[in-house]
This record gives structure tokens, sequence and C-alpha cells, in this order.
């Protein structure tokens, strides 16, 4: 598995756990803190009932490399409430070893129309 996949995989994961509201999980696990918890449940609260795309081919995740090489973002293009697309983006973040050939670091960075 490639970085890339391995960082598309994550955000899977992590985008499965916001959907089943595991928030408890994702801070066990590093990925969101008490602020970004906080942010998320009430932009989610605002949109509606965040859910899962019907197709895992309409789940588009782009995975960009920083130019100073500090890490990885991850975008979720777009997410889905109440079975309807709307232009909100997932952005995570992940941090590699120096190889890049493993991920050290991955959690959620914010949501953003």
């Amino acid at each position: 598995m490639t970085l890339e996949e391995k960082i598309v995989q994550l955000t899977k994961e992590t985008l499965v756990d916001l959907v089943n509201l595991r928030y408890e999980k994702l801070k066990e696990e590093n990925k969101i803190n008490d602020e970004t918890e906080k942010f998320l449940k009430d932009v989610i609260l605002m949109q509606g009932t965040l859910t899962l795309p019907p197709s895992d081919e309409e789940m588009d995740i782009d995975v960009y490399e920083y130019n100073d090489n500090s890490g990885f973002c991850a975008e979720v293009r777009y997410l889905w409430f109440d079975d309807e697309e709307i232009p909100i983006i997932l952005f995570c973040e992940a941090k590699t070893n120096a190889e890049k050939n493993e991920v050290t670091e991955f959690y959620i960075e914010t949501i953003d129309a």
C-alpha cells in the first residue's frame, strides 16, 4: 500500500467514525481534540445528519503534499448530509516519518465550505 493509499484509508476510516458519532474514539486516536470536536459538532448540527455517500466511487478524497514537505493534506470533497452532497470539505492532515513510507500522525484539521 502506498503512502497516499494509507492516507486515503485513514481518511475514510475517520469519516466513518464521524458519521457514526464516534467522537471519543477519534479523541483517543488523537484525530481530534476538544476544540475540534465542538467545532465539528456545531457545523454538523447546522447541516443535518452527516451520512456516507451511496458508493465508494462518490467518496472523493484528494491527497496533497505540502510544498514545504511538512506533511500531507487529505480533502474529502464533498460531504454528504441527509443523503445529499453538500459543498462542505473535510480537511485532514497527515505527518510521516523521514522516509515518507509511514504515517506517524493523522488528525482532522477542519471542516469548511
